[in-house]
């Protein structure tokens, strides 16, 4: 344990010092501390991987935002950085340390990284599901429109994964609005592949399309009453 309040505490130094508040929204460390948990519990439940190193692994996953230019960066950066203290503070086997970087390395992408790295994918994913995905939709786009009064839930709406990667392909980008973002964070179930994290992500998938749905109708009641 005390190896891993270590880590935590060097994680909290580290993260503190984001510089650029666009890498820093939705990104600081309750959201790390949210994975942590949700990893651990993947991990409990999937097997395959030793409690401290899953740990360590979810702890360290985004360091590489503090170091780092664009947040497409921070994982490569933040693999390196993790690999580096972990052997300077002689912390793991080296072999669980090549590990553990590989799957921070990967955890930004669909493949790699091993066991580990599927269990940090899925971890971070969870993260974009139910009222906390909602709540990181909001604030990552912050700057802009909640919606379209014409189309609340969003020309994505009910998009896949597969057709957002299409949709990113052919420059159309994410979407105008923050419901967009929303619908892309639900798309992004699709990608889960551990049995664990789709059983828990169902239910918070459908909390978040039932909050689009009582949007949408809010906002229709609101705009298409009978006027004077």
């Amino acid at each position: 344990m005390q190896k891993i309040q270590q880590i935590e505490q060097y994680v909290r130094d580290v993260m503190a010092h984001v510089a650029r508040p666009d890498l820093q929204l939705a990104h600081d460390f309750k959201h790390v501390d949210r994975v942590r948990g949700s990893a651990l519990i993947i991990a409990e439940r999937e097997g395959g991987a030793e409690r401290e190193v899953v740990e360590a692994t979810a702890l360290l996953h985004d360091i590489g935002l503090a170091y780092v230019e664009h947040r497409r960066d921070h994982a490569r950066v933040g693999a390196e950085r993790a690999a580096q203290f972990l052997r300077e503070q002689q912390l793991f086997r080296a072999s669980e340390i090549i590990a553990i970087a590989d799957a921070i390395r990967c955890h930004s992408s669909l493949q790699g990284g091993g066991h580990l790295g599927a269990l940090l994918r899925d971890a971070d994913m969870l993260d974009l599901f139910g009222a906390i995905g909602i709540m990181r939709a909001f604030t990552s786009k912050y700057s802009l429109p909640e919606y379209d009064p014409q189309n609340v839930k969003g020309e994505t709406w009910n998009m896949t994964a597969l057709e957002f990667t299409e949709r990113f392909r052919s420059g159309m980008g994410m979407g105008a609005y923050i419901v967009d973002q929303l619908n892309f964070q639900l798309s992004c179930y699709d990608n889960l592949t551990t049995a664990t994290a789709k059983a828990i992500a169902q239910p918070l998938v459908a909390f978040a399309k039932a909050y689009l749905v009582q949007l949408d109708a809010e906002v229709v009641a609101r705009n298409h009453h009978d006027r004077p």
